[in-house]
């Protein structure tokens, strides 16, 4: 598989992948929490060097088999509580902006409406839905000399 170009910019690039966890059988189906807790990571990818984060060990497996490159840095991380309709931005890094809003969603289901932005553009507008506890990996925007990977989780 051919290494991605790291100059191409294009929302055309992002790609997502969903990581699905293990659900609990059984769960009860009660009216959904009122608030979402979001966590939302920023990895940065390259193929300078061959090291893993150690922030990142518990999903390195996955980081290596879903995406072509050798090197993985966490570089961010926020949390945010957000009520059911409300959004919440979140700073990323090369002066980008992630916004959230969690969408109704039935029992131990989270729905996220999902924008990125760069300056005043839109790079990715998208609704992810996860089981609560579980992630959503987007990877996409270019950043140095590789590329920037969000993990976007929901509680």
């Amino acid at each position: 598989m051919a290494s991605p170009r790291p100059g191409r910019r294009t929302a055309a690039a992002f790609i997502v992948f969903f990581l699905l966890l293990p659900l609990a059988g059984g769960a009860a189906a009660g009216p959904a929490p009122e608030t979402v807790s979001v966590d939302i990571g920023s990895v940065y990818a390259s193929n300078d060097g061959s090291s893993v984060d150690a922030a990142l060990t518990r999903i390195r497996g996955k980081l290596r088999s879903m995406f072509n490159y050798s090197s993985y840095r966490m570089l961010d991380r926020k949390r945010r509580a957000l009520a059911v309709g409300e959004t919440g931005e979140f700073g990323l890094p090369g002066r980008r902006s992630m916004r959230v809003t969690p969408l109704p969603s039935p029992g131990r289901k989270v729905r996220l409406s999902v924008q990125i932005q760069e300056g005043g553009r839109n790079l990715l507008a998208t609704t992810v839905g996860l089981s609560r506890g579980g992630m959503v990996l987007v990877g996409g925007p270019s950043h140095e000399a590789g590329v920037l990977i969000f993990i976007i989780s929901a509680d």
